[in-house]
């Protein structure tokens, strides 16, 4: 009978000191964050998605003319200028000039090869009105004007060129729509800017903006 007490005392304590071994204390406060460990390896490729929509189009729509050299085909005007002994002009066909255009839009025109200079300025573009002599004892201006579907380049001088040397000269032009945003007075926009704003960019800045190649047209 001692020995059956003496087994369950033994046996008490064995699960007593079981319990009080396994028994956690309070959780521990949490370490520091570790490196960052290697970057793996990249996922394949997912499936593409479904097209979206369209995005909105454009509100211009800018026609350029290649640049084309004048040759043969200045004529002698008869228009009388106080300030100019001579007046010649070159016609040319240009359908994207509409009466829209006139009224609404800008075209910017180009010239290069003026006869005065010498490479590699001879091949710098000019915006006309342009305008070169001034203080060099003669004063030489090219420009132009515009009616529906043409164009007319102007050359006048107090001292002119002959028609032949008028031939080497080239000249490209850029027509640009208007858009008014904001109603009666409010000055048109060209693809965001004013006209002022696009006379004072220099031609280069101009076929940037406008993406124009150096040469070829999209007029069809």
């Amino acid at each position: 009978m001692r020995k059956f007490r003496l087994l369950s005392l033994l046996s008490l304590a064995i699960v007593f000191i079981g319990v009080s071994c396994t028994k956690e204390g309070p959780e521990g406060p949490v370490g520091a964050t570790g490196a960052q460990g290697p970057a793996g390896a990249a996922g394949a490729a997912g499936a593409t998605g479904p097209q979206g929509p369209a995005g909105p189009q454009g509100t211009t729509n800018v026609t350029y003319s290649a640049w084309f050299l004048t040759g043969s085909g200045w004529r002698e005007g008869t228009a009388a200028d106080p300030f100019y002994g001579e007046v010649f002009y070159y016609p040319k066909a240009a359908p994207a000039v509409t009466q829209t255009i006139i009224d609404q839009g800008i075209v910017l025109a180009y010239m290069k090869g003026d006869p005065n200079l010498v490479a590699p300025a001879i091949n710098t573009p000019f915006l006309l009105p342009y305008t070169v002599g001034v203080g060099f004892g003669f004063i030489d201006l090219y420009d132009f004007t515009l009616s529906p579907g043409n164009i007319r380049f102007l050359y006048k001088s107090d001292f002119a060129w002959d028609l032949s040397d008028l031939a080497v000269i080239s000249f490209r032009y850029v027509v640009i729509p208007g858009s008014v945003a904001g109603g009666r007075g409010t000055a048109p926009l060209y693809a965001g800017h004013s006209a002022d704003e696009l006379k004072a960019m220099s031609y280069e800045q101009v076929a940037t903006l406008f993406n124009i190649p150096a040469d070829g047209s999209n007029i069809r």
